[in-house]
């Protein structure tokens, strides 16, 4: 047996009751916080997880439409599937490109523009249309929003044509127009010279410095005309206002004097 005067003659503590009751639950706090984290952390992990069960419910249904804009136009689309694990939805558009989609703002405001859309074209936005005889200039003259319809009028003739919104052809005589080369290649034009009128053609255009080559028909000249220059729409609004004025009053003369000679033949 050890006495307390042996024990403390080598240094020992004397195992009294404080210091026990001091060295003992240090051990038992540590454990006890740990497991208080641990649970803490597994409730957090189960709460994240039924969060995001609970935002990955699917709120729109496949086939649900979407009009959304990109650098190169409008286009419509459809939901064709949703993935409940990334809460993501994707979405095929006319063109048969297919994108996917959070579950957010920018999907609730697709939806909204093809539920409702705005007037996205404003009305006089110029339009060129490639036909057999040529580019035709025209404009957007009306809008129903009924019917999300766009009217464009083409100069010259005046003939109409219907468009609805995100309609593929629509972007594109839009597109044929957008600056900075407002002008197509081959788009015609009118100018008078000291021997007369002379009809010309757009040949070139120089990114580089904005500027249009055209070429007329007079000893196959060419002049350049920077994009700003009043002078350049004037010879290509004189193709309409000019030059078709005076095709169709020969086109009269011509059909009065056919006229004529019938009656001169009885």
């Amino acid at each position: 047996v050890i006495n307390t005067t042996t024990q403390n003659n080598y240094n020992y503590p004397s195992p009294s009751y404080s210091t026990i009751m001091v060295n003992i639950p240090s051990t038992c706090l540590a454990s006890a916080i740990f497991f208080t984290i641990a649970s803490s952390m597994i409730e957090s992990v189960e709460s994240s997880s039924l969060l995001r069960r609970q935002l990955c419910e699917q709120r729109y249904e496949e086939k649900t439409a979407v009009f959304k804009r990109f650098d190169n136009g409008w286009y419509w689309g459809k939901i064709v599937n949703f993935d409940s694990k990334s809460c993501k939805y994707m979405i095929l558009y006319e063109d048969n490109y297919a994108f996917e989609y959070e579950d957010g703002d920018e999907l609730d405001e697709m939806i909204a523009e093809a539920v409702n859309p705005e007037q996205l074209v404003p009305l006089d936005t110029m339009v060129y249309n490639l036909y057999e005889d040529g580019w035709w200039q025209g404009y957007v003259e009306s809008y129903d929003p009924e019917e999300r319809l766009y009217t464009v009028r083409y100069n010259g003739d005046g003939e109409t044509e219907e468009y609805v919104e995100g309609d593929e052809e629509f972007y594109e005589i839009l597109d044929n127009a957008v600056p900075p080369q407002i002008y197509p290649l081959g788009v015609s034009a009118y100018k008078e010279f000291g021997e007369g009128w002379s009809l010309g053609w757009i040949t070139e255009y120089n990114e580089e410095d904005n500027t249009y080559e055209v070429t007329f028909e007079v000893d196959d000249h060419s002049e350049e005309y920077p994009a700003d220059d009043p002078e350049l729409e004037e010879i290509i609004d004189a193709v309409y206002t000019v030059w078709m004025v005076e095709q169709a009053e020969m086109e009269e003369e011509e059909m009065e004097e056919e006229v004529s000679g019938d009656e001169s033949a009885d």
